[in-house]
């Protein structure tokens, strides 16, 4: 693999290579993040954490993952359900900042400020479009 990335690959030609990146308020971003959070464990993530650990053990790597992690602190003791659903609102909105740092620093993006799902976004991105 390691050869493979060494010698490259040709760029993508006959195509027009259209980046739109969406910029939402921060403060509104942080609100959908813990919301979404919070519904996660408001619908069953300690109990799907739980059997799933009854079904697969402790070990998958997956059970690392945001919301996961705190589920199990949970399960353990290590948590109240509100210190969990707390951490793992923080740590959702660490990695969307992380997310978009990283993005930012890709070239050519067409930067939209507000959410996807905004007809006025929408009909931004559309008119972007050939």
């Amino acid at each position: 693999m390691s050869e493979a990335w060494q010698e490259g690959r040709e760029p993508l030609r006959g195509f027009r290579i259209l980046r739109i990146g969406l910029d939402p308020p921060r403060q509104e971003l942080y609100r959908c993040i813990n919301e979404r959070a919070a519904r996660m464990f408001d619908k069953g993530l300690i109990e799907e954490t739980q059997q799933l650990i009854a079904t697969y053990g402790e070990s998958p790597r997956a059970f690392d993952s945001l919301g996961y992690r705190q589920a199990r602190a949970v399960l353990r003791g290590e948590m109240t359900r509100e210190q969990a659903v707390a951490a793992a609102q923080q740590g959702h909105r660490n990695y969307a900042k992380r997310q978009l740092t990283w993005f930012r620093r890709e070239p050519d993006v067409c930067w939209l400020t507000g959410f996807g799902d905004e007809p006025d976004i929408i009909a931004r991105a559309a008119a972007l479009l050939p």
